[in-house]
């Protein structure tokens, strides 16, 4: 049986007690990187209530100036909380150095994210200011290649979770990047024991002695430069490549992501015309008083 891992033990406790999968996320042999590589990557951080402090969690995938791709069960926290309980923290290879910090307007978790499967786990996270794009903070292009195979090919994954294969709490300042292999859905599917329904919404990658681990989840899997999926869970115990890493395969959700980014941005334009044709309404009513008073 597997069982969710994220961090803290309250958390292990937790979810041991409700899930059936596990999300041990960190990486174990990777190497460090520099942020001007992986613009894209940022700390997704939450704290408990407003008088707590912000906990590195999880990692996430700029894909627009005002959103953030991560993981859904990284908000077990804050589920159904205030999206004030979380922001993201950008521009810099590392955490101590992090100088922007721009906290959530709105979270988007996946309709269908299911806490017990781990099945569709992917959140959308509005932030309450855009990004200022430059050499350390950009955005990643989202693979749109729906029935690609990506089995063989040599991806990335990138974060600051621990790089202790026992899982020992080693949670470096500097990221982390590491090359994996993919492997088959069918492969992945069968080792974990997913619902062959669900196969064609995953990627998973395995090599040996190297893994992701705890604090990893919500990270970017990166293939032919493209963000192809984010990490979602592994199996409880060592992270040492026995098991494949399993990572929501972002095409499957394309159009669930333009609705929800085309939504909040259709308001936004509503509101502009809502307050200029009420601007112009309020205008035209003064002139009328004035020439009445004429």
């Amino acid at each position: 049986m597997y069982r969710v891992f994220i961090v803290g033990a309250f958390v292990v406790f937790y979810m041991a007690t409700v899930c059936s999968a596990d999300t041990s996320v960190k990486i174990i042999n990777g190497d460090n990187a520099n942020i001007e590589d992986h613009p894209w990557m940022v700390n997704v951080q939450f704290r408990q209530n407003e008088n707590a402090n912000f906990t590195t969690f999880c990692g996430g995938a700029i894909i627009d100036k005002s959103w953030v791709l991560t993981a859904a069960h990284c908000n077990v926290f804050n589920t159904g909380g205030p999206a004030k309980n979380i922001r993201v923290a950008a521009g810099s290879s590392f955490l101590s150095q992090m100088k922007v910090k721009i906290p959530v307007k709105k979270y988007y978790e996946h309709d269908k994210w299911d806490l017990y499967t781990l099945e569709n786990d992917l959140m959308l996270l509005q932030l309450q200011k855009p990004l200022k794009f430059g050499s350390t903070i950009n955005k990643i292009d989202i693979d749109t290649e729906i029935g690609k195979n990506y089995t063989g090919d040599l991806c990335t994954i990138t974060g600051w979770g621990d790089t202790d294969v026992n899982v020992g709490g080693k949670f470096p300042d500097r990221l982390q990047v590491l090359s994996m292999s993919a492997v088959s859905n069918e492969y992945c599917g069968i080792k974990h024991r997913i619902s062959k329904t669900y196969w064609n919404n995953i990627l998973c990658l395995q090599d040996k002695d190297k893994d992701s681990c705890e604090n990893d989840s919500g990270g970017p899997l990166v293939c032919s430069k493209k963000l192809v999926g984010v990490l979602s869970y592994g199996i409880s115990g060592p992270c040492d490549g026995s098991f494949p890493s399993v990572h929501t395969r972002i095409s499957a959700y394309l159009d669930w992501i333009k609705d929800k980014m085309n939504t909040k941005n259709k308001q936004k334009q509503k509101k502009k015309k809502d307050k200029k044709k009420k601007s112009n309404t309020n205008g035209k009513g003064k002139k009328k008083k004035k020439n009445n008073r004429n």
